[in-house]
């Protein structure tokens, strides 16, 4: 005989009870303020002095660095879903799909202690996301950095 017959009800118990799980899973709204930093390039031109010439030829230079600026981010946690939205000074100009500046956070774990994953910008641009949820801290490291701290957005105005 089958086990399958007699399995059958337990298994179909266990998979609504997973079913109720996700449901209860947590709503979390998040705001978070703090400071950037991103790859920056220049291009300059202009004109060099060639001693074996004995005249001023064209020059161009691209020249990298990093900006530091201030950034607001805003984190949405629903259930095992969750989704980033990043001011357009953090977004890459060669960047993947979003849904209207949110996207998607992969490998999300919602732990007692903290929120962690990661997002692709593109295909080379996979920021990881940690928020300390005792004392607010959120990092993101990858291409782009970021860190600050973050308050509960229960969606009412402050004024």
């Amino acid at each position: 005989m089958s086990l399958l017959p007699r399995l059958l009800p337990l298994l179909v118990l266990i998979a609504s009870g997973a079913a109720q799980s996700q449901d209860r899973g947590e709503d979390i709204q998040l705001v978070c303020y703090g400071g950037a930093e991103k790859t920056t390039s220049e291009v300059h031109s202009g004109f060099e002095w060639d001693a074996q010439q004995h005249k001023y030829v064209p020059k161009q230079s691209v020249e990298t660095g990093k900006s530091d600026f201030q950034a607001t981010i805003n984190v949405s946690v629903h259930g095992d879903r969750a989704e980033i939205q990043l001011p357009k000074s953090l977004i890459p100009a060669l960047h993947g799909d979003s849904n209207n500046g949110w996207w998607g956070i992969d490998d999300l774990i919602v732990g007692h202690d903290e929120i962690r994953g990661q997002f692709r910008l593109n295909g080379l641009n996979k920021p990881r996301l940690s928020i300390n949820r005792r004392s607010g801290a959120i990092t993101i490291d990858g291409m782009i950095k970021f860190s600050g701290r973050c308050d509960p957005d229960d969606g009412h105005r402050r004024f």
